[in-house]
């Protein structure tokens, strides 16, 4: 019978399956009776040690994951508990489990930290995993699944894609540790999950993280903190190697060039000034920025200094049009988003100040500097322009402009004999000969002191006088008839009494005007002879009968 090696055991003892068997049946007290009560011979010779050679009697190198923990991976932990106890306190063996697989689920203390599975699994990929919990890691022989905890997106926890988690990871140690499954290039390695699937665009942050309404809209909501972590606290680069001022080399950290008008005037015109207020506070004074608008804004409603001069805005919208005035004020101009009116000082038509229509004003400034500037608006044609608005709708008499029915002498002449002619100089040059608008008045007023021609002939302007009056002399002349704002006196030539002729009250004149009609007379001196508006009785002297 006992025919099997080592002392007479039954054939195939050696084997586990057998002697092994045997001992965790019925424990190792048989074996003392030959191998000794320590197992290291006994009457045998035999010492149980010569192959159990491993802690606890166990083969040597058992500890190993690779020797012990292939044999409960393969078939479980239940030859475990033959020797150790269904609690794998100890049991017969004295040696519990725990004493090494001390940790949640039997893994070793703190092997649900990440530095503990964790680092061993990106070290060796979770190949090990795979023995206990099943090759698809829903539980295995373990009974315990690893998306109990690792329940997000390619085995990371829950919401593991989330900046808040696997950023706040990443931001204070760089990325290396996503290198551990990723790979070096990130690309995927042992994983096969690239990180470029969602970090996409430059320097590992999302696609179209570089356009202002991503990455801008991140650090005007929470402030640049958030950027320090990977770019460094002074923006340089940090350990990402990549500094923000690679492109945001403006000033205060705008791009290149953000103080023209063009780069921020025109986000500002389309966007409104919003997104200003996230940095530079809702008062535009500073906030979390601590530059505020107004140190280059310091004008009236957020306009450069001097804004409000027609040198300024002004020759703006002549140049281009009121286009931009619109971004912010609007398409009718009332407000818009800026909530200030240009009507407020533009109140009179087409835009131009109160009482803009009047000559005085308007035709001031074009008698003085020209039409250069009207043409800006009204085009070089005075048509319209971008304006839209033609200077003939109202400019739309003869001569360069005048209005309707301005060589009417009871037009122009009106405006003259009540102003002067000063205002005909400003277009027509000083001496009247053309000056801005390349018209001389003397083209109709080619008489001496700018009558008509053969004005001085009594036959001339006489009837006139006589019709109307002296009082129309004045207004050239002066009430008194001695030169007024014409400086030219009427007694140059009427230098007689009564502003007669020399010599007309010898009746060998008047004597034969009143000869051939005594109208003449009348016209003057009143139907009745007694002066009227000359003041002049004609019986001062014809006091007689029969004058």
């Amino acid at each position: 019978c006992h025919d099997g090696p080592a002392g007479g055991h039954a054939e195939g003892w050696a084997d586990p399956a057998q002697h092994g068997a045997a001992v965790r049946a019925d424990g190792a007290t048989s074996c003392t009776v030959c191998h000794g009560a320590d197992y290291t011979g006994g009457l045998s010779g035999v010492g149980c040690f010569a192959c159990h050679d491993g802690p606890g009697g166990h083969p040597t190198g058992w500890n190993e994951p690779a020797a012990h923990g292939d044999a409960v991976a393969g078939a479980g932990p239940g030859a475990c508990a033959d020797c150790h106890g269904a609690d794998f306190t100890g049991d017969w063996s004295g040696v519990s489990c725990f004493t090494c697989h001390d940790g949640p689920g039997g893994h070793p203390v703190d092997w649900n930290q990440i530095t503990g599975h964790g680092a061993e699994v990106r070290a060796s990929s979770p190949t090990e995993c795979a023995r206990c919990h099943g090759v698809d890691f829903t539980g295995g022989t373990s009974g315990t699944s690893c998306f109990t905890c690792h329940n997000g997106p390619g085995g990371h926890p829950n919401q593991w894609y989330l900046g808040s988690r696997h950023g706040s990871e990443v931001v204070p140690a760089g990325p290396a540790a996503c290198a551990d499954c990723h790979g070096a290039d990130y690309t995927g390695g042992w994983s096969a999950v690239s990180c470029s699937n969602c970090h996409d665009g430059i320097g590992g942050h999302p696609s179209g993280w570089v356009d202002p309404s991503a990455h801008g809209a991140a650090a005007t909501a929470s402030g640049t903190i958030a950027c320090e972590p990977c770019h460094g606290a002074d923006y340089l680069g940090g350990w990402s190697g990549v500094s923000c001022f690679t492109c945001h080399d403006g000033p205060s950290g705008h791009p290149a060039g953000w103080a023209g008008a063009d780069q921020h005037g025109a986000t500002v015109r389309t966007d409104s000034a919003n997104a200003c207020r996230t940095c530079h506070g809702t008062d535009y004074t500073g906030g979390t920025s601590g530059v505020g608008c107004f140190t280059c804004h310091d004008g009236p409603g957020g306009h450069p200094v001097g804004w409000s001069q027609e040198s300024a805005h002004g020759a703006t919208v002549a140049g281009g049009g009121t286009g931009d005035c619109i971004d912010c004020h609007g398409a009718d101009l009332l407000g818009g988003w800026s909530t200030v009116s240009c009507s407020q000082c533009h109140d009179g038509p087409g835009g131009h100040p109160a009482d803009w229509a009047l000559s005085s004003n308007h035709g001031l400034e074009a008698a003085t500097n020209g039409t250069d500037a009207c043409a800006i608006c009204h085009g070089a044609d005075f048509l319209g322009g971008w304006s839209g608005v033609s200077c003939y709708q109202c400019h739309d008499g003869p001569g360069g402009g005048h209005a309707a029915g301005w060589a009417d002498p009871a037009q122009h002449g009106a405006a003259v004999r009540s102003a002067g002619a000063d205002d005909c100089a400003r277009c027509h040059g000083a001496d009247f000969t053309g000056g801005t608008s390349g018209v001389g008045c003397y083209s109709c007023h080619d008489g001496p002191g700018g009558h008509p021609v053969g004005w001085p002939a009594g036959d001339v302007h006489g009837p006139v006088v006589a019709d109307v009056s002296a009082l129309g002399c004045r207004d050239c002349h002066g009430t008194d008839y001695r030169g007024g704002w014409s400086s030219v006196s009427c007694y140059t030539c009427h230098d007689g009494p009564g502003g007669h002729p020399v010599g007309y009250r010898s009746s060998n004149q008047h004597g034969r005007d009143a000869e051939f009609s005594t109208h003449v007379c009348s016209v003057c001196h009143g139907s009745d002879f007694r002066g009227d508006w000359t003041g002049v009785s004609c019986y001062q002297c014809h006091d007689g009968p029969n004058p």
